[in-house]
Parts: C-alpha cells; structure tokens; sequence
C-alpha cells in the first residue's frame, strides 16, 4: 500500500499544491485536511485525526503568519510553537515522520548573502520567534522530521492569510487598475513558486536524510525587482509605473530583516536536485494561470 500521508492545511496556498502534487506522483496516499478537520492547538482534535487515518507522513502547513501582529503574542505561539510540539509528540507515538514548514524571518538578516541551514537564527519579530521556537520544540521531539524554511511564496490558490491572493496576484491586480505602485527596494527576498516546493518535498520524502532544509528558487532579489520582473513577463512592463521604496515608507513598526533570501544548501548536499531558478519559476506560475483562466 502507498504511505499514508496527512496534509494540514490543505486549503491553503501551499498545502493546495503539496496535494496535487504528492497524487500526481501516484506513490502517495494523500489525506487533506483543513481547519475544519483538524486544530493542531487541541490534544483532542490532534489525537482523532490521528486514530481515524493512521498516518506514515504527516505534513505541517498551519501557521499563524500575520506579522504585523505583534500584540498578538500569545496566538503566534499557541499556534506556531505550542502546537508543533503536540504534533511532534502524536507523529513520534504514531512512528511517523513529520514534515513542518517554516520561514525565512528566523534570520535577522544582517548578512550580505543568501543564509544557509548552517547560518544561526536571530530573529527580529514575534513571528520569526515564534517560528524559530517551533523548530526547536520539533527538534527536540522527534528526530524523524523534515523542517523546510520558504520564502515569498506564491502559488494559484492564493494565501489565506492575504484574503487568497499572494505579491505576484497584488501586483498584476494594481497594474490592471492603473495604479501607481510603490515597492519596496530595500529587502531581499528568495521569491518561490509553491510547486516547486511541492516537488522538493516529493523527492526529500523518497529519503531518510531528516533535517533543516531551505527550499526556495535560486535567485535573490528585491521586491521591487521582482514586481518589474513580474510585469515584464507579463507584457505590461511599459503601461505600469512602478516605483522604488524603503520599508519604512511601506511596512508597519514591525521590525523586518533587510536579508531573508535563503540559499538551498541542504539539497545540494544531499544529492537532490535544486529548484529551477526565480525567472523559470515565475514565467511557469504566470503560464499556468493564463492556461487556467483560459
């Protein structure tokens, strides 16, 4: 029988894809799960997902990630740490292997390069905390895990947390209304297409090299760099005015780091292919959403 695989947060941008995915590979048995189906906060709801689908894998995509929200401790941590530890205790008691996702803002971003798995965290908000105490609690859970660190992420079913759109759908949706648009020119990013994920952890699941992963498309920019990009390979580049920003004429209080571009060392060393580069990915995401709405 194909391993039995859990997905949380299936009904969101990354979970969505981890799904199609996963079953398109056909050596998977994928159960999805939303909100709905499973609270990851609650040792009741936890352990009845468990008992009623008996998962070999299960993957993590639930978080709290509304980082503007600093006064809103006590949910990031609930939801980003507290949970991770009860799911880490039911995916070890159920011998299974547990596959969380996690963020690019554990990292301060004080280095001139893309960060590495080996880099050291420091993260500078409630939420990069928050995630970071997550990852430790899982680590020192269960030591058959799989955490993945993303960034920029945008995929067709949109992010939840961002009324179901991503940057790429903003930005196409604000040239189309004529609008002047200001980006910010000062924080580099690892923008990354949550197929690609996808796949990454298709591939890391057919081996037992447990571990910290970062898994982005290779090619650190800008988000106004890649907003241009987004409008170039769209064919509206001359018909929008776009702007360069600083965070602090765009972003809230909320401390962001100026560098959270990650780079996919853990794979390389792995012997696993890497994902295709920023603009391969972008000009892929923007071609199956022309396909779909078509």
């Amino acid at each position: 029988m194909s391993p039995r695989v859990l997905v949380i947060g299936a009904n969101g941008q990354l979970g969505h894809d981890i799904v199609r995915i996963l079953r398109a590979d056909g050596g998977w048995d994928v159960i999805p799960l939303t909100h709905l189906d499973i609270e990851i906060a609650d040792p009741a709801s936890v352990a009845g997902a468990f008992q009623a689908h008996r998962p070999q894998v299960v993957v993590n995509t639930a978080a709290y990630h509304v980082v503007d929200r600093s006064d809103q401790t006590a949910e990031f941590f609930r939801v980003n740490a507290l949970a991770l530890k009860l799911l880490a205790d039911a995916t070890r008691g159920a011998g299974a292997i547990l596959v969380h996702f996690s963020t690019d803002y554990v990292f301060d971003g004080a280095l001139s390069r893309p960060y590495h798995e080996g880099d050291p965290p420091n993260p500078l908000n409630t939420y990069g905390i928050s995630k970071l105490a997550g990852e430790l609690l899982i680590r020192a859970s269960h030591p058959r895990h799989y955490i993945l660190r993303v960034c920029g992420l945008y995929g067709l079913s949109g992010c939840r947390a961002k009324g179901g759109t991503n940057f790429v759908e903003m930005m196409l949706a604000k040239a189309q209304r004529g609008e002047a648009i200001r980006v910010v020119n000062d924080q580099w990013v690892s923008p990354t297409y949550t197929v690609d994920v996808a796949g990454a952890l298709a591939r890391l699941l057919t081996t037992d090299r447990y571990g910290t992963y970062h898994v982005v498309n290779p090619g650190p920019c800008t988000w106004f760099e890649f907003a241009c990009e987004i409008f170039e390979l769209s064919g509206v580049r001359d018909a929008v005015r776009v702007l360069p920003a600083t965070s602090a004429e765009v972003y809230s209080s909320v401390r962001r780091p100026a560098n959270s571009a990650l780079e996919n060392r853990g794979l390389r060393e792995s012997g696993l292919p890497d994902l295709r580069p920023r603009r391969e990915a972008l000009a892929a995401y923007l071609n199956e959403r022309g396909t779909r709405r078509a």
